[in-house]
């Protein structure tokens, strides 16, 4: 057998075709599954996409000369670096997974918490903690004391400089995430398929070609979309990270759409959201393909390390560099409130009186409560709504073969939707209930579906035929089986909700019960409020970080493989 052949013959293949009909629920019971997920995905999301689509063509194309502006296309092209930043992100958490390959359990199950961190941290405060180190006056920054004493004092919240302050902030963010799922795949190889490409003499670059890459493909999609949708939603890490003088230089459209939309008129700011959503569904796309052609592989017992030693050697850096922000915050919050203002987070005090300005602040401390009672609310919606949704789609022959891939592909589109898309006709739809919770529950839980709905998929469509064929409780089976999807599922809806600012703002949001607007006020005069705006931070931050540290190994489940192991 030639070496073409045998990697034909070998190779993982992505069957996009629908699966063979188990026994299980039919086609009507399918349709009630779907139903919820459908309802909030085309009252919430679809509809009034739509109805911003036609306004943009209210006068043919004539509201798209807006494109052509200096500002729109400074800000469009904004939104395109903040976009190739997802790819950066996956690049940084494959190259970190890939020198963590063998650092051993002990050490491994450190560094994951560590590099995963970030990720439930609000926008808010990344901004806050990056905007403090890179800070300009060398007695508050403390990247800038450093070079100070080599007298190479560097404006980096000034032109060109901002870039790079919240590139890295970004990344620092997200890559933790791409880490980790890229980590698991890497730790178990299709060992045996690479031995027998070796007997057959296949060269390593073909071996890496047709085995290594499609067997990441599925992570690498999963990676990529998560890292996409932080993208499409920056918004107030720049509020918060950059000044302002300094934010329309790297403001993406979606803020430039929120400043501008009333000055820019209904058919053109309807011309904008429409082009920011073509921009990220067309970049969404890679994820798509990766997600409907995933390779499974059979359960593979983790690589034996090699040299675990040299390995934690290198990696230990990285995990102190990724526990420096939190450091940041930490020390800023334990100083007095007049100290932090006009002085570095290195000077230790150990001073509670911002704690104390914090939590003596009323509108603070029930927003606090508000946000957490309708954060929850809003899981529950999302998981009762994604989790039938996503055992529909997980078994395929309960769909029409035509619908099968056109529903994917639009449950990637709407995941990775920037919410400027559909806000203005969302406002006035939900107006007669506007500065109610449930409006805010409703319009927060359509936004996570779409994600949700993939996550779960992608968990569930792992669960082995035997469980879910010929049984009368077949979901139960697949959602016990899957449940380290589910926690997945309701850990990020319960992180993007708790740390979301957007939403609040496009919708006029009233700021008193909303903790992100709480922490957003703050930005007006931030070094003046620091000390206050840390404690402030590291409460919020406490709560989404005590929910990974107590879904832990579940939650690093769902990411990487989404069923039991």
């Amino acid at each position: 057998m030639s070496r073409e052949a045998y990697l034909f013959e070998v190779a993982p293949h992505h069957d996009t075709r629908m699966p063979a009909a188990p026994h299980g629920i039919g086609r009507r019971r399918a349709a009630g599954y779907l139903l919820l997920a459908v309802l909030l995905a085309v009252g919430v999301l679809l509809a009034p996409l739509a109805a911003t689509v036609l306004i943009s063509l209210s006068d043919g194309f004539g509201h798209y000369r807006v494109l052509g502006d200096g500002e729109v296309l400074q800000a469009l092209g904004n939104s395109l670096v903040w976009l190739g930043l997802a790819v950066l992100v996956c690049a940084t958490g494959f190259g970190l997974a890939w020198l963590a390959r063998d650092v051993g359990p002990a050490f491994g199950g450190v560094l994951r918490v560590i590099l995963v961190l970030p990720a439930v941290v609000s926008p808010l405060t990344t901004g806050a903690i990056f905007r403090v180190l890179f800070d300009t006056n060398p007695q508050r920054g403390a990247v800038n004391a450093v070079l100070g004493a080599f007298d190479a004092g560097v404006a980096f919240l000034g032109p060109g400089w901002i870039w790079l302050v919240l590139g890295l902030a970004f990344v620092w963010q997200w890559s933790g995430v791409a880490f980790l799922v890229f980590h698991e795949a890497l730790a178990r190889p299709p060992a045996g398929l690479r031995r027998m490409a070796r007997a057959f003499s296949v060269e390593r670059r073909r071996q890496i070609w047709s085995i290594v890459l499609p067997a990441l493909a599925g992570a690498a999609a999963l990676a990529y979309l998560l890292a996409l949708v932080a993208a499409a939603r920056v918004f107030d890490l720049v509020l918060m990270g950059a000044p302002g003088s300094m934010q329309a230089e790297v403001e993406s459209g979606g803020l430039f759409w929120w400043r501008h939309n009333s000055d820019l008129g209904p058919g053109p700011a309807a011309a904008l959201a429409v082009a920011l959503s073509v921009l990220v569904g067309l970049l969404a796309l890679p994820a798509l393909a990766g997600l409907r052609g995933q390779v499974v592989w059979p359960e593979q017992p983790a690589a034996r390390p090699e040299r675990p030693a040299r390995r934690r050697l290198l990696m230990a850096p990285v995990a102190v560099v990724w526990l420096l922000p939190f450091a940041v915050l930490v020390l800023t919050s334990l100083r007095a409130p007049e100290a932090a203002a006009v002085s570095g987070w290195w000077h230790l005090e150990g001073d509670l009186r911002s704690y104390g300005d914090a939590l003596g602040d009323s509108g603070f401390t029930g927003a606090l409560l508000t946000t957490l009672v309708r954060t929850v609310v809003v899981v529950a919606l999302v998981l009762l709504a994604a989790v039938p949704a996503a055992y529909v789609l997980a078994q395929g022959h309960l769909m029409p073969r035509r619908a099968w891939r056109p529903v994917l592909l639009v449950a990637v589109a709407l995941a990775a939707l920037p919410p400027q898309a559909f806000a203005v006709p969302l406002q006035e739809s939900v107006s007669p209930v506007a500065g109610s919770a449930l409006a805010l529950i409703i319009v927060h839980a359509a936004l996570v579906i779409p994600l949700a709905v993939l996550v779960l998929h992608r968990g569930f469509a792992r669960v082995r035929a035997p469980v879910v064929a010929r049984h009368r409780w077949a979901l139960v089976h697949v959602v016990r089986e899957g449940s380290p999807s589910v926690v997945l599922a309701a850990v990020l809806a319960f992180v993007l909700v708790w740390n979301d600012t957007v939403v609040g703002l496009l919708l006029n949001w009233p700021a008193g019960d909303h903790l992100p607007l709480i922490l957003l006020e703050q930005h007006r005069h931030f070094m003046s409020a620091i000390g206050t705006l840390s404690a402030q931070a590291v409460i919020a931050t406490a709560v989404p970080v005590a929910l990974v540290i107590v879904t832990g190994r579940r939650l690093y489940r769902g990411l990487t493989g989404g069923v039991r192991g």
